[in-house]
């Protein structure tokens, strides 16, 4: 304050000091309100993202790269160098493959690899082994695949059947290029908002929406629909399932044997980019582009006139590989195909030709063609579908058939493979088995229906059975559910055969989570369908860290809620934990350098005698005791993973690679009672009194400290 024209340092009171907190409080509101006023309705992305993310730039090539970053289209030939080099560089996870080494198959022909090289460019379809450890496991001298598990579930992603269909490969790519990207690299932050794993595919939190950080709804309206689709914050938008867990990619690649094939129909694909459809495609051909493969119908089917000059005859040349399986083949007459069944000729229905009939006694009983494959045993002999009307002709859908038929890595002389998913386009669908016939149902009718509801939320597309849009017979998935009992589902992908390349990224993106769900629920999709449509798997869950009871010694109990109808295994349920040292670089979901600390693993026992509370009543109490020592400080990460008896077994709790921590305190005893009641003395005098001292220093000012000074110089003159 101002006297006398000289300005006077007053000491501050107590009761100042004690309301100023609660007095800013009340200001702060208002000052808030003022500026509340002039902030726009919502955000803008460059406020909340990193600008690759607001760019599409993807983190695994620099932005010049345009094919890799899903600028433009792959080629076969940039295919093969892309999926070649990230072999190389991730070996532990990646095995390249062209077609197979063949040898007996199942049905005990003799094949070579040449077997599987297409008619006319003489290319074997290339493949990807996913799984970790792919160089260990066991080696399938037919396959030529190393990284084969009899405790790890197969699932196999196919793209391009139809050789046009150019996203179909895209989407298979763009899922290699994640795993490749993400497996291992644990926290990473996809879009640059600082926070971790927040938004992975599809309705994580069951509210309804895709967007389950709200991110994208916080924009302001002019910017949520990023991707033109008409659609504010739907999938392929920026901010919609954009920051997806990258254990989760890791735990699943761990567990399962991943066989993606991004371009089953290469010769198709070279002929139609390179002859075909002239680039631009998507301005040469808007509508149409070249769907089969090149087989030379002219010389091998029934026109009679011979193609001495080895070119392709566009008006009848090649097989629909869709058309082509065995399972229903050539049946019935109203599905899309020629009329008559391995009749190709030019005109109406020529694109789906299904191929030639064969006229092969395939059983050896002097008869032909008398028992088709369609899961019955149409002559009565005791052999079911042994020998086939036609269908499987093709090096393409040959391909199929060994490397469907020649894995089983349990030994027990059935396909490995519980789910399937082939990419297609276009028509924004989900599809599912049956397409052979109208007004029918499988008899996993609604357990297929749930899991393509599932993708069709991803992506926001319709689900319907194949043959609601319309009847097709000899298609991929009728076989592979048909024969296999596989869970198999088409997707068709955008709004073009050619998409516009201004579209490959958001596309991409935006049908990414398919792949990954039809790998998770590989281990059991039928039981996961009945367990899920019930609300069974659902009640289960994890005891969170503030229910956990930590004791004063010994290791900690951590409780596993389990509702009594899901049919777990004690033996193979599991929690996981570990413990660490937070620092202060720590986000909220768990920094990056955790991602280094190992989890190790407890059993559960059941306690008995005791309940806990689900949905539909009383649960069962799974306990995993987790060994920490009593002076152990820090956080405890811990999750639980659920199998059940018939081997379902990627159930986790909490779901999508996320943990619940727990803050570790120190429990050791500290001594005797007398000791202790002694150090918290000393500690007591220590804090409070400088506490003291320094609140004093604080509330003296200098005149004070002064006078103080001096009078004690004058005491010590005195006694001096």
């Amino acid at each position: 304050m101002m006297q006398n024209g000289k300005v006077i340092r007053t000491r501050p009171s107590f009761g100042v000091l004690i309301v100023l907190p609660l007095l800013l409080s009340f200001v702060a509101p208002i000052a808030n309100a003022g500026i509340a006023q002039d902030e726009p309705v919502g955000y803008a992305p460059e406020d909340i993202w990193s600008d690759d993310y607001n760019n599409m730039i993807f983190p695994w090539a620099s932005a010049n790269e345009r094919i890799l970053q899903f600028k433009e289209y792959h080629s076969y030939e940039t295919m093969k160098s892309r999926m070649l080099r990230l072999a190389e560089e991730n070996p532990d996870i990646f095995e390249y493959h062209e077609g197979m080494n063949g040898g007996t198959n199942a049905r005990g022909e003799q094949v070579t690899a040449n077997a599987y090289e297409g008619w006319y460019y003489g290319h074997s379809s290339p493949w990807m082994k996913i799984t970790g450890d792919v160089q260990d496991g066991d080696y399938n001298p037919f396959v030529g695949d190393n990284g084969n598990y009899a405790d790890r579930h197969d699932v196999m992603i196919v793209g391009n059947h139809h050789a046009r269909e150019w996203m179909s490969y895209t989407v298979a790519i763009m899922q290699m290029e994640v795993i490749a990207f993400s497996y291992n690299n644990i926290g990473y932050d996809n879009d640059g908002d600082g926070l971790i794993d927040e938004d992975p595919w599809g309705d994580a939190d069951g509210d309804g929406m895709l967007d389950d950080d709200g991110d994208c709804l916080g924009l302001d309206a002019s910017f949520q629909d990023s991707n033109g689709d008409g659609t504010a914050c739907g999938p392929g938008d920026l901010g919609v399932d954009e920051d997806y867990s990258e254990q989760f990619i890791t735990d699943l690649v761990n567990s399962r044997e991943i066989y993606l094939i991004p371009m089953l129909n290469v010769d198709g694909n070279i002929y139609d980019r390179e002859v075909f459809c002239p680039a631009p495609a998507w301005e040469s051909c808007p509508s149409g582009g070249w769907r089969k493969n090149l087989r030379d119908n002219t010389v091998t089917g029934v026109t009679p006139v011979p193609d001495l000059d080895e070119s392709v005859d566009e008006g009848c040349d090649g097989v629909d590989l869709n058309r082509n399986y065995q399972f229903e083949w050539g049946a019935p007459l109203g599905a899309t195909g020629p009329l008559f069944p391995g009749a190709c000729y030019a005109g109406q229905n020529n694109d789906v030709y299904n191929g030639p009939v064969d006229d092969r006694d395939n059983d050896g009983d002097g008869q032909i063609n008398e028992d088709h494959v369609d899961g019955k045993d149409d002559d009565a002999d005791g052999v079911t579908d042994e020998d086939w009307w036609g269908g499987n002709s093709e090096p393409e859908t040959k391909f199929i058939q060994d490397l469907t038929e020649m894995n089983d890595d349990t030994g027990d002389g059935s396909s490995e493979f519980k789910a399937t998913i082939t990419h297609h386009s276009y028509s924004e669908l989900i599809l599912y088995p049956w397409g052979h016939c109208t007004d029918c149902e499988s008899p996993d009718h609604e357990q297929l229906k749930y899991h393509g509801q599932k993708m069709a939320d991803m992506t926001q597309y319709a689900n319907l059975q194949s043959s609601d849009l319309y009847p097709t017979s000899g298609d991929f998935c009728d076989w592979h559910y048909g024969v296999h009992g596989s869970y198999c589902y088409t997707s068709e992908i955008g709004t073009a055969f050619h998409q516009n390349e201004d579209d490959i990224d958001h596309i991409a993106v935006r049908n990414l989570g398919t792949g990954f769900y039809i790998a998770e629920i590989a281990d059991g999709p039928r039981e996961r369908a009945d367990l899920e449509i019930a609300n069974i798997s659902q009640q289960n869950y994890l005891e969170p860290g503030d229910k956990v009871n930590v004791p004063d010694k010994g290791d900690i109990p951590v409780d596993l809620c389990v509702s009594n109808q899901f049919p777990y295994s004690e033996s193979n349920t599991m929690i996981e934990w570990r413990t660490v040292k937070p620092s202060r670089l720590q986000s909220d979901y768990g920094p990056r350098e955790w991602a280094t600390t190992p989890w190790e693993s407890v059993p559960v026992m059941k306690v008995d005698g005791e309940t806990c509370s689900v949905q539909s009543g009383n649960g069962t109490i799974l306990r995993g005791m987790v060994p920490i020592s009593e002076t152990a400080t820090g956080k405890l990460h811990y999750k639980a993973t659920i199998t059940t008896l018939s081997g379902s077994d990627l159930f986790q709790y909490p779901s999508g690679g996320a943990y619940y921590e727990l803050d570790l305190s120190y429990r050791a005893a500290y001594g005797s009672v007398f000791g202790s009641f002694l150090m918290f003395g000393v500690t007591a005098a220590f804090v409070w009194g400088g506490l003291a001292i320094c609140l004093r220093m604080m509330l003296t000012d200098d005149e004070e400290v002064l006078i103080l000074t001096d009078a004690i110089l004058a005491e010590e003159e005195s006694k001096a």
